[in-house]
């Protein structure tokens, strides 16, 4: 079993040929709404892998809470730790997106950002009964912290991947079991460039150093890098034409947990997570793009084949 603790976003996206200025009304080509979050992300790619999982956060009582609900009890996840909040909004990223690929956003946090000690020790049966617990850092920080300290005194095991990149406490980063920084996240942690194998090393040190326990850079085409107590590895990545990235780093998460879950060694984790995210990237979307078990292994099977 596993349970996720963070946040469900609604992006509501607008295509432009090209951004307005200010005052100025434009006509848009196309609108859509789709569900996020990193949190949110987690758990669907989770389930997407054929995991039992419950989702812990926190969506307003709004019509885009109600249409979250339903996306998550489609992909059978386990809602019963998604609190709804009244006097505020489920959280919102209003997406413009110009002709050329560039984009505009604005992100309101609304409901996520109430998500505090209370919302985490109501649900603390839940991470009781869960053998891994994944977060972000897209509800409040002093929460995210109070939430891996009640894991860590539950015996749950915890994944943190520390995105939207931001300075973290020791405090925080000791009670982390698996820290999962992209390059640029290691850097902004530890002051240290992630560009090769020496600096992916230097970088985990600095982070063990701090606290964290195994640590796990992803380095998107280098692959990911592993320090666990003194020993270091490298898995590489999987070659694949990417649509799109986004949640790519969501999918690998899941699926380490996975993998993790089920007993892999670490190499064998870190390959599979890699498989999982380099997936992700074939399509467009991030929810949507999460691919499922069985697509995961065919994939593996023919990269071990070729």
């Amino acid at each position: 079993m596993f349970c996720v603790i963070g946040s469900l976003n609604m992006d509501l996206v607008v295509n432009v040929e090209r951004f307005p200025r200010p005052g100025e009304s434009l006509v848009g080509t196309r609108f859509a709404t789709h569900t996020g979050g990193k949190g949110a992300n987690q758990a669907v790619a989770l389930a997407r892998l054929g995991a039992r999982v419950r989702m812990i956060g926190r969506v307003g009582e709004d019509p885009f809470g109600v249409e979250y609900r339903d996306v998550l009890r489609r992909a059978s996840i386990d809602d019963s730790g998604v609190e709804s909040v009244a006097g505020t909004s489920t959280g919102v990223a209003v997406i413009e997106v110009d002709s050329s690929g560039e984009n505009h956003i604005v992100y309101v946090p609304g409901a996520n950002g109430t998500v505090d000690k209370a919302c985490i020790d109501s649900n603390r049966p839940l991470i009781v009964q869960s053998e891994f617990a994944l977060l972000q850092l897209e509800i409040p920080i002093e929460t995210t912290e109070y939430a891996l300290r009640t894991a860590r005194d539950c015996r749950c095991a915890t994944i943190l991947d520390p995105a939207p990149a931001q300075k973290l406490a020791p405090s925080l980063i000791g009670l982390v079991d698996y820290l999962t920084p992209n390059a640029g996240e290691a850097e902004l942690l530890t002051g240290i460039a992630v560009t090769d194998t020496a600096g992916a090393r230097a970088a985990a040190e600095a982070l063990q150093q701090q606290g964290a326990g195994t640590v796990i850079i992803k380095a998107g085409s280098l692959g990911s890098f592993v320090l666990r107590g003194g020993d270091f590895d490298h898995v590489p990545a999987f070659s694949v034409d990417a649509v799109d990235t986004t949640a790519a780093g969501d999918a690998f998460n899941a699926g380490l947990a996975v993998a993790l879950g089920r007993g892999d060694s670490m190499t064998a984790a870190l390959r599979y997570a890699n498989a999982v995210g380099a997936l992700s990237c074939r399509a467009a979307g991030a929810q949507s793009a999460m691919p499922t078990a069985a697509a995961v292994q065919h994939f593996i099977t023919q990269q071990q084949r070729q």
